[in-house]
């Protein structure tokens, strides 16, 4: 087997959609917990007026909970790919434009808790970007046997555990920068 089938092995693609999924309905339901908040880290970007802030966070949650539920059943998952795509890019362009302008203590508003942006933020959304963009693969050489359940649900434990890492080394990193100043 080539590296590319498997890249494409149902048992990756599953494991990818659902991975995704669940990171994204995670993070949906700690923002639509506290809207409030998440209003306020969305209007810390300044790219929103506040009112226009008050109507884009619901929308961008509820969004982010309905790609991630969607990617999750096979049935829904353009859905899932088409939103979950959007979220992330809209996420992510939010966080590129004040990196840009300098503007780098900004809370992420990802719903982990004081998470700071930065480009290592950048480089986890494009991962999660080209998860999505995995799933999409609809033309996979074979079909899940009863074993390979078993096998996309230990990968997803894996992605998940390794997503858990990467938040957290992304969190610690602007208080690692400080203590070597």
């Amino acid at each position: 087997m080539n590296p590319v089938q498997v890249l494409f092995d149902p048992v990756v693609v599953y494991a990818a959609a659902a991975s995704v999924g669940l990171i994204l309905m995670t993070g949906a339901l700690v923002k639509l917990r506290d809207l409030e908040l998440f209003r306020y880290a969305v209007e810390n970007y300044g790219l929103l007026s506040s009112s226009q802030a008050a109507l884009f966070a619901p929308a961008f949650a509820v969004a982010e909970l309905l790609a991630g539920a969607a990617l999750i059943f096979e049935t829904t998952r353009g859905l899932g790919l088409v939103l979950g795509v959007a979220v992330l890019v809209l996420a992510t362009g939010g966080v590129v434009a004040n990196l840009l302008q300098g503007r780098d203590r900004i809370e992420c508003g990802c719903g982990t808790g004081g998470q700071r942006i930065s480009w290592g933020l950048v480089a986890r959304n494009v991962g999660l970007i080209a998860a999505v963009a995995l799933a999409a693969a609809d033309d996979v050489p074979r079909t899940l046997t009863a074993v390979d359940y078993f096998s996309v649900a230990g990968a997803v434990l894996a992605l998940l555990a390794l997503y858990a890492c990467a938040n957290q080394l992304l969190t610690n990193q602007p208080f690692l920068k400080e203590l070597q100043s």
